[in-house]
């Protein structure tokens, strides 16, 4: 019997339909709805690197024009300028000429539309700007090293843009416990390394350097060994797309998997070799598969074997 001779009774193929609003209102049945990947910007600093999180979606303009500093490459060299203990550390101003003794400004782009909303939390990356004037940012920010909310509301508030991911926090606080010392009479004190007066080095500064991290991408269908998971990226026609993982219940004397129902989530954008699901005949096809690193089966083809449990059975593939 081929797939297409398969008829399914009234009860399958009210389940078959629960699928496919599952996919179409992941959102009304509690799963999480995917924005799109956030850029991540990697920070070098002398003490260690850590990695920024930018909010692209709801700081759009402040992203846009952090970002026009980070590739430009004039965030490079830059030294942190401000240290306030328990409060924030602040950079994206100063260059250091070690034998000139000469603190410099980089070159600044116009400044940005203020954009607050999201918290100043411990971990956030926030645009610094003149008292008074909550749209003066231009091309310096600050870490915030603990909770301040009050910044929430202090000159128009403080636009959040970003966050230091969790992980990368003790570079943070490594920073945020050195000591802090007047440099420039005119200016708040600085973080300093190894300096106990005198002509200052730039070994005794914290020295900044970023670069925009390349996302790594999850192909779209991909088998994980360890787990023993399938993750699907799956079109379901008029339902959506959406991204779903099967767990493999079974692989002798069939191969058996088994929707997780809540690892649902809708995603905005197709991708290519995006595996498709036909409501009407209850067969999932996936035309690329992946397992470690590289492709190992073409074109998947599995039925739908047990509506009410979500099981799908493997009915035909092509090894690589």
């Amino acid at each position: 019997m081929t797939i297409s001779e398969y008829s399914f009774p009234a009860s399958y193929r009210q389940v078959l339909t629960t699928l496919i609003l599952s996919l179409s209102f992941s959102s009304l049945l509690g799963f999480s709805q995917v924005a799109n990947a956030r850029t991540l910007v990697k920070v070098t600093t002398t003490l260690g690197d850590f990695t920024v999180e930018l909010f692209d979606e709801e700081t759009p303009q402040t992203v846009a024009n952090f970002l026009n500093y980070v590739t430009s490459g004039r965030y490079d060299g830059t030294v942190i300028h401000r240290l306030v203990p328990n409060f924030v550390f602040q950079g994206g101003w100063l260059t250091f000429d070690e034998s000139a003794a000469l603190f410099s400004p980089i070159t600044t782009d116009p400044t940005v539309q203020n954009e607050p909303g999201i918290s100043n939390t411990r971990g956030t990356i926030a645009m610094a700007k003149l008292g008074g004037d909550p749209n003066s940012a231009t091309s310096q920010w600050f870490v915030n090293l603990v909770d301040n909310t009050d910044l929430d509301d202090n000159n128009g508030g403080y636009t959040a843009f970003g966050r230091v991911l969790e992980e990368d926090m003790d570079v943070v606080d490594a920073i945020g416990a050195l000591d802090a010392v007047t440099l420039v009479s005119t200016l708040d004190t600085f973080p300093v390394i190894n300096y106990s007066g005198g002509s200052v080095l730039n070994s005794n500064l914290v020295n900044i350097a970023m670069s925009v991290i390349d996302p790594v991408l999850d192909p779209p269908n991909y088998f994980d060994e360890g787990t023993g998971l399938l993750h699907v990226t799956v079109d379901a026609g008029a339902s959506g797309i959406g991204s779903i993982v099967f767990n493999l219940t079974s692989t002798d004397p069939e191969v058996i998997i088994q929707l997780d129902l809540a690892s649902v989530q809708m995603l905005s954008d197709s991708v290519e070799n995006i595996a498709t699901f036909d409501g009407n005949t209850g067969e999932l096809v996936i035309p690329e598969l992946v397992v470690g690193e590289a492709v190992a089966y073409r074109n998947l083809r599995f039925l739908l074997s047990d509506a009410e449990q979500f099981i799908f059975t493997l009915n035909s593939f092509e090894p690589i």
